[in-house]
């Protein structure tokens, strides 16, 4: 019989709350770890994942994680497709290194992953730019393990407008472009995860009226409650909602709350899409990210917000008080195990061929 983790919170078990979390799969939509691993790597280190991130990743319970290929600005354009290719081939090298670890690319990956007591890793990619305006590419990643893509970052590239940051001055802002529809319907063909997180406006509803599959904001907030272009607005969250996708609650500060981003105000964000009838369309994307800046050169730096996560969700060691915090909030186990993993499991299963 299961754990009854409502019963787990009354006494205060840790130990039952870990066995609540084994029950489950919990998934991470979205995390920059291979912006840690790359560098590490070239330092000539081996096995950075089983070494640094399996001992955290199991303390927190996850199962399933989403790992980007990101490219840092002042690499664009000239090395994107380099070092996009480059930090391929290094997770592939860790997936051999690392016997805790393996990657998904089929839905049935996962459940045997869970069997075998493996974490299970993603690939995804955070902003198109290693593509270029080159359409095949996309497939080389798809063979590669591509499996989720978000579009844009924070810059323009040749599929669409990001979100940015911070108010700049700018031309006249666009939304998906011919080469993006290309990516889009690609994408839908192959099977991968369109990723609509850090896309602007007008990009989101484009890619709306050309999704043929469940798209995902792997890590994305509700601008109602935090008035930021990278959240969503009320409209946006019902369009995912009709479209039977996914939003993953995004941990850092700039998009929760202003004057208190803590745990508590994050978990409003979730109550919102929730009561907007979305409890079937809410997940995690954490985006823990602060620890890789030490990475990241000034220019780069210097187009990022506040990234440091919420109080009581600092990173993967404190995974645990989400869930606990989603029990006091009245949630169910059966309401708990669909936001921890079982909405973007779904959507998995729906759109990976």
């Amino acid at each position: 019989m299961g754990v009854n983790l409502h019963r787990v919170m009354e006494q205060r078990t840790e130990t039952d709350v870990e066995e609540f979390h084994k029950r489950c799969i919990l998934v991470d939509a979205h995390s920059d770890m291979l912006l840690d691993v790359s560098p590490k790597r070239k330092e000539g280190k081996k096995g950075v994942i089983e070494e640094d991130w399996v001992p955290v990743m199991r303390k927190a319970g996850i199962d399933i994680r989403v790992a980007v290929i990101y490219i840092e600005s002042n690499r664009v354009p000239e090395f994107a497709l380099k070092d996009g290719l480059d930090i391929a081939a290094g997770f592939h090298k860790e997936v051999d290194e690392s016997p805790s670890i393996t990657q998904i690319t089929k839905f049935e990956e996962i459940e045997r992953a869970k069997r075998d007591g493996k974490i299970g890793l993603i690939l995804g990619m955070e902003g198109a730019e290693p593509l270029g305006n080159d359409l095949e590419l996309l497939r080389i990643f798809y063979i590669l393990g591509l499996r989720m893509l978000t579009l844009t970052h924070v810059l323009r590239n040749y599929v669409a407008d990001g979100a940015h940051f911070f108010p700049q001055k700018e031309g006249k802002v666009g939304g998906i472009t011919d080469f993006g529809v290309k990516v889009i319907e690609e994408a839908n063909n192959l099977g991968i995860v369109v990723d609509v997180s850090h896309l602007n406006d007008p990009g989101f509803w484009d890619v709306m009226e050309l999704a043929k599959a469940p798209i995902v904001a792997s890590h994305s907030n509700c601008r109602a409650l935090q008035d930021h272009p990278r959240c969503l607005t009320d409209n946006q969250i019902k369009a995912i909602m009709d479209n039977g996708g996914v939003i993953g609650m995004n941990s850092a500060s700039i998009f929760v709350d202003d004057e208190n981003p803590d745990l508590d105000h994050l978990l409003n964000h979730l109550d919102h899409i929730v009561k907007l009838g979305g409890m079937r369309n809410v997940g995690i994307g954490f985006d823990f990210c602060d620890y890789a800046l030490k990475y990241l050169d000034a220019e780069s730096r210097a187009k990022l917000p506040n990234v440091a996560p919420v109080k009581d969700l600092y990173g993967d060691e404190e995974v645990p008080n989400f869930t606990r915090a989603l029990v006091k909030r009245g949630y169910t186990d059966e309401e708990i195990e669909l936001i921890i993993g079982k909405n973007f499991l779904r959507v998995f299963k729906e759109v990976w061929k």
